[in-house]
Parts: structure tokens; C-alpha cells; sequence
């Protein structure tokens, strides 16, 4: 049983078990209420042939009486009870659940037909009966109440019989279904409850013996809310394998597009240089309107992509002693707009940036700053991503403002409202479900507080989320 439990996620196998729980829940149902059907209908079939044995044994009797003692029979009266007979006898005999050869040893209408025409012919026959009429109609009535005394006791016995097998798989049923149940709790309470009551007892030594059903809920929902790195300190600071495979693979691939910055910029200045000087050289060559709008397409987008490329390149080498890039408020986050405008055009989301100078020079950790509102902007995409998947109405929109007091208290704080899902600790953690190369927001915690900087998320009245940066001027 372990290989076959080992096969399947947790979520399965609690699946599997619900399922088969309440499927033989189902069937129990299901053949008791089968057999409180039975047990009626096996009652009401009993008590028929008895309630016609006991009226057909009382109209022979009262029949023998009668004609032993030579007293007038009063015909009228008992053909009316054998005929009343009749109703209980058709029931009977239409009833399926009564075998049909039960029913062949069972009195038919005819024989009832017989017994009212011999009574008739008592009635209408004024002289006495001999003894040879007398034994004739005494044995066709013995007869007749032998084979309803035959049919009761066949009949009761085979009730009884369906009844107790019925019974006997009920309680078959019910003792499998014990069996599984208590498989299925002495699999949970070994490979759970057992477990996360040891981790309890680690976590609580002098509370052994007193942990509660509340303290240990209290308890799981405390580390489900705990960052993950904090986990992972925790279990002697087991770093992720995949991780920082991950990470290493886009630090060099940082530094090896920093180390071909100059060759991939002298090959886009190349081609601008070339293509002002066919420019410039327009009027010698005779070309026409169209060329000379295609050539100065074909300029703007070659001084796009030569922008592009050296803020990417800005951006992946960073600073060794985080104090060699200065930049203004401007240029940081023209920066941050120009690598994430393709991604965002995609995902069909609206970035506002409002400063208040645009001008303003900072000189203190910018390619830090740049990571963390990258990485901030990276978690609003996914939260967007996460609220609006399922064809939501709505306008993704994600908002960067920079406080202006800040500034004369030395500290720069940048603020990032957006108005996807809450940012719970999944998402907060995997920074993004395909796995892109962006620290998660707990890690940008921890980074900024090397430096003195801030990093803090909430949730907003208004149904938006708010992640508030802030990092010294100075070191």
C-alpha cells in the first residue's frame, strides 16, 4: 500500500477517500431503504395469506359443523364470504415477488368457483345429503385449506429467507465499509496527524502533553504565513537548488551582455550612422517620397532599438560599489519604462509614472532601486494577470508616484499601486507562476534592508494593492 500511496499527491488520495466514503454511504443507503421496502411488502404478503387461511378455516369449520348436526347450511351468507376471498387471493397471485411455481401450489379461482357451486347445490337440494355428497364436499374443502396452509408456511419461509439474506449483505456491506474507513484513518493518523504531532511537540517541549485541536490550527496557519525564506532558515538554511540555478543562469547571462556591450553598440550605432548618411545623401541618389519615409522609419526604429539595448545593458551590469550610476528621477524610470513597455503592451496593461521633479539627480544604490521596482512591478503583473484570467471587465492599471517629503527627509519612497488580485504569499514568493528571472518580494525585503531601505505590501480600501518602497539618499 505504501508504493501505491506514494504515487499519489495528497490531494488525490484525500479525494479518493472522500469518494469512496460517500459511495458506500450511497450503497447503504440504497439497501436499506431496499430492504425496509421488502420487509413491508414480505409483511403485508404474509399477513394476506395468513388473513385467508384463517377466514377459509372458519368457513370450513362452521360448514362441518353444520352438516354434522343436520342443521340448515345458510348458503347465501358463505358464498358472499368465499367470494370476498377473492380480492385477497387476486393480490396474491398478481404479486411478483412470489415465485410462479409458489403459485402453482397455491389454490386458484376455480377452486373457490367449485366450493360456491357445491354450496348452491346443498342449497338448492331439499333432501338430506348422503354420506358419499357429504365426504366429497368435507374433502374438496380439506383440500383446499391444505393447500393454504401449505402456501402460508412456503410462503413464510421464503420472506423470511430473502429478508435474512438481504440482511446479511447489508451487514457485509456496512462491515467493508468499517474496514476501509479505518484503513483510510490509520493511513491518515500515520502519515499526517502522527507527523505534525511531532513537529507540535518540537515547536511546544513544554506543552506535550496539553497541545489542543486549537493550538495545533494556530500553529499550521502561523508557518503557512511565514515567508519562505524564513521556512527555509528555519531547516539549517536549505537554499533551493532550482533557485539559485536559476539565478546564476541570468547573472551570467548579465555579465555576458555586459561584456558585449561595446560590440552590440558599435554594430546599432553602424547601422544609424549608415542610414543618416543615405540621408544625407538623399538628394545626390534622386530618391523618391516613398524611400526617404522608409529610411527615416527605419532611423527612428534603429535609435529605439540602440536605446534599448543600452539600458538593458545599464540595467544587467548594475554598479560594483552601487555609487557609479548617477541618473535623474527622469532617466531612472524612463529606464524601467522602456524594458517593461513590450511585456505590458502584452498583458494589455497601463503604467502611469508621476513624479514630482523629474530632474532630481540620485547618486546612492540606483541599479538596486531599478531591481526592487522592477521586481515590485513584476508582482503587480502577476496579480493583474491572476484577477483578470477569466475574461474579467476592467483595465489593468498599475500607478508609480514618488513622494516629494520624502525627499527633504533624505529618503526616496516610491510607491506602487495596481489593482489586481491580493497579493497573498504565493504569489508574493513566486514572484511568477511561469518562472521568470524576478526575485520575489521577500527577497526584495531582505535585500533593501542591507542598506537601510524598506519594502512593505498591503491591501487598500478601494480593492487595490500597495507596495511602498523607500531607500536612503545616502549611505
Amino acid at each position: 500500500m505504501k508504493n501505491i500511496l506514494s504515487k499519489l499527491s495528497l490531494k488525490k488520495i484525500f479525494s479518493l477517500f472522500t469518494v469512496i466514503t460517500i459511495a458506500l454511504l450511497f450503497v447503504v443507503i440504497f439497501l436499506a431503504a431496499k430492504q425496509y421496502f421488502l420487509y413491508t411488502h414480505c409483511e403485508k404478503l404474509v399477513d394476506t395469506s395468513q388473513q385467508i387461511l384463517f377466514q377459509f378455516t372458519g368457513i370450513k369449520e362452521h360448514i362441518n359443523e353444520t352438516l354434522l348436526s343436520k342443521k340448515k347450511l345458510n348458503s347465501s351468507a358463505l358464498i358472499k364470504e368465499i367470494q370476498g376471498l377473492d380480492i385477497d387471493l387476486k393480490k396474491i397471485l398478481d404479486d411478483i415477488l412470489i415465485p410462479e411455481e409458489f403459485k402453482l401450489s397455491f389454490i386458484s379461482q376455480v377452486d373457490l368457483v367449485n366450493v360456491t357451486v357445491s354450496l348452491r347445490s346443498i342449497q338448492n337440494n331439499e333432501k338430506m345429503l348422503t354420506a358419499e355428497q357429504l365426504g366429497t364436499f368435507s374433502a374438496q374443502l380439506r383440500r383446499i385449506n391444505s393447500k393454504l396452509n401449505g402456501f402460508h408456511q412456503l410462503i413464510s419461509r421464503y420472506t423470511q429467507t430473502q429478508l435474512l439474506g438481504l440482511h446479511q449483505a447489508f451487514v457485509g456491506l456496512l462491515t467493508i465499509m468499517i474496514a476501509l474507513v479505518s484503513i483510510m484513518l490509520l493511513v491518515i493518523n500515520r502519515y499526517i496527524t502522527t507527523p505534525i504531532l511531532h513537529y507540535c511537540r518540537a515547536l511546544f517541549p513544554k506543552e506535550t502533553d496539553s497541545i489542543s485541536l486549537f493550538t495545533l490550527h494556530e500553529t499550521i496557519e502561523t508557518l503557512a504565513s511565514q515567508p519562505l525564506e524564513q521556512k527555509n532558515k528555519t531547516g539549517n538554511n536549505k537554499k533551493d537548488t532550482k533557485e539559485l540555478s536559476r539565478l546564476y543562469r541570468y547573472s551570467s547571462i548579465g555579465h555576458l551582455l555586459g561584456g558585449l556591450s561595446h560590440e552590440l553598440t558599435n554594430i546599432s550605432n553602424g547601422a544609424i550612422n549608415y542610414t543618416q548618411a543615405i540621408l544625407d545623401l538623399g538628394n545626390d541618389l534622386h530618391l523618391d517620397d516613398d524611400s526617404r519615409q522608409l529610411l527615416h522609419k527605419l532611423f527612428t526604429e534603429e535609435k529605439k532599438m540602440s536605446q534599448l539595448l543600452s539600458r538593458m545593458v545599464h540595467f544587467t551590469s548594475g554598479s560594483a560599489n552601487a555609487t557609479a550610476k548617477i541618473l535623474s528621477l527622469d532617466d531612472i524610470f524612463d529606464e524601467i519604462k522602456t524594458l517593461v513597455r513590450g511585456t505590458f503592451k502584452n498583458d494589455g496593461i497601463e503604467l502611469a509614472v508621476s513624479l514630482c521633479d523629474p530632474a532630481f539627480t540620485l547618486n546612492h544604490h540606483v541599479s538596486d532601486l531599478q531591481l526592487v521596482i522592477l521586481s515590485a512591478l513584476q508582482s503587480s503583473r502577476v496579480s493583474l494577470n491572476t484577477r483578470f484570467q477569466k475574461s474579467q471587465s476592467g483595465v489593468k492599471q498599475i500607478e508609480i508616484i514618488l513622494d516629494d517629503e520624502s525627499l527633504l527627509h533624505n529618503t526616496v519612497c516610491v510607491s506602487i499601486r495596481d489593482n489586481g488580485a491580493p497579493k497573498n504569499t504565493n504569489i508574493m514568493n513566486s514572484g511568477d507562476h511561469a518562472g521568470r528571472p524576478w526575485h520575489n518580494m521577500t527577497f526584495c525585503v531582505d535585500f533593501l534592508q542591507t542598506f537601510g531601505g524598506t519594502l512593505s505590501i498591503s491591501r487598500e480600501k478601494d480593492q487595490t494593492n500597495l507596495c511602498v518602497i523607500t531607500i536612503p539618499l545616502h549611505a
